[in-house]
């Protein structure tokens, strides 16, 4: 039967919105009117609010939890109490091991000493010994790429060297659980790539991870998933399930969000359509199927040369897929291009054939400039959303389905 490395069995914890006690005469003084408070049904008085409210799941070791939600639902609070920097006021919190975290990287750094005399601070608050860190020593160095620097002062290293020495420091800390919140995407693409390779390498040898992140793919990775909305619970179960279910909330939420730039000259566009290939509105994209884009501007004054652009932004900020640039008379020379003009209202229609984009969901994004691209005459973003279907051949991993034939050819000969 495998181990339970970390249960949280019904956990509460509370945070104050209320002015702060700083000197010894409010505490004395304010005593009275704290003793007359009284606290509601759900145990807070009035200032107060549940960070996590009644929150229980358990981890096993070896696997990893993925914990999503929006800014302020309570991820980071549950780091917080798995690392016991706080308590909770109601439930258990039970961890077995040693504790590390990949959280707020070279918090213990100091910017006057060297990379070499930081690197046995930073370790042994950690928790390491000095023999550890004396063995270890050469590793962490070699993993960070900054041995030519390491007699440098920190505050000289620059900030991908910085983040990359402290990442070799709390990876080599060897903990039975280990904490990440948003700190894998340090450093280069390569550090990147050692970062990912170390962490699975860490969990096929056992150690258990508890990841906070707004990358999805990264939770997607994860054995199980937890959703947090406002410090509680919203679903739980495996990653593609929790975290389709956030994504749909998500949207739901943002539809009504949309940034507009001031239009210079009173230039708008007052509407986005998206569109299939036969001219129906549609709100999500099938794989290999045609986008139609109808903006509805309104020029009230003479526009000449006129330029639309168009993005599509991906939820996950990995992924800003544009179309830039697209003029509205693209089809003509630029001589002629330079002589339409556009007055009162009317519509620009942009078509896209053959769409194959990363699944998801996007929000549409409209820019209107004039001829030279100097600045913007208006600006249109989220005034539409769109969803990414996968392929129906796909197995849902990928987040680009190509068609493809695997083969065994016999006649291929082998050199």
């Amino acid at each position: 039967m495998t181990q339970t490395a970390i249960q949280f069995d019904r956990t509460f914890k509370r945070f104050s919105r209320g002015k702060r006690v700083r000197t010894l005469a409010e505490l004395v003084l304010g005593w009275p009117r704290r003793l007359l408070q009284k606290r509601d049904a759900g145990g807070l008085l009035e200032h107060e609010f549940w960070a996590i409210n009644d929150v229980s799941f358990e981890v096993r070791k070896g696997e990893m939890l993925g914990i999503v939600g929006p800014n302020g639902s309570g991820k980071s609070t549950i780091l917080k109490l798995l690392y016991r920097i706080l308590r909770p006021e109601r439930g258990h919190v039970r961890v077995q091991g040693r504790v590390g975290g990949l959280i707020e990287l070279g918090a213990g750094f100091h910017p006057y000493l060297t990379g070499r005399e930081n690197v046995f601070i930073n370790g042994a608050i950690l928790g390491l010994s000095q023999r550890e860190l004396r063995e270890k020593y050469a590793s962490i160095v070699d993993f960070a790429g900054v041995g030519e620097f390491m007699d440098l002062q920190v505050k000289n290293f620059s900030s991908g060297m910085y983040a990359r020495l402290a990442f070799a420091v709390a990876a080599h800390a060897r903990p039975d659980v280990l904490l990440v919140d948003e700190v894998l995407a340090v450093g280069d693409n390569a550090f990147q790539m050692k970062c990912y390779d170390w962490l699975a390498k860490q969990r096929r040898q056992g150690l258990t991870v508890v990841l906070v992140s707004h990358n999805l793919y990264q939770v997607g990775a994860s054995d199980q998933c937890l959703y947090l909305n406002a410090g509680e619970v919203v679903a739980s179960g495996s990653p593609q399930e929790v975290i389709a279910r956030y994504q749909t909330e998500l949207a739901a939420s943002l539809v009504s969000r949309v940034v507009t730039a001031e239009g210079q000259r009173g230039m708008r566009i007052e509407r986005v359509q998206l569109l299939d290939g036969a001219g129906h509105e549609i709100s999500a994209l099938g794989h290999d199927e045609p986008l139609r884009v109808r903006l509805f501007y309104d020029c009230p004054q003479p526009l000449t040369s006129p330029v639309f652009e168009f993005a599509l932004i991906h939820d996950d900020v990995r992924f800003p897929l544009h179309v830039p640039n697209h003029h509205l008379f693209c089809a003509f020379s630029a001589s002629a291009f330079q002589d339409v003009t556009l007055s009162g209202k009317g519509v620009a229609e942009l078509s896209l054939d053959a769409m194959r984009l990363p699944t998801g969901i996007y929000r549409a994004k409209v820019t209107l400039f004039e001829r030279d691209y100097a600045s913007p005459l208006f600006v249109l973003d989220g005034a539409a959303r769109i969803e990414v279907n996968h392929a129906p051949f796909s197995d849902g991993r990928a987040l680009i389905d190509c068609r493809q034939a695997w083969s065994l050819p016999v006649e291929a000969k082998v050199s």
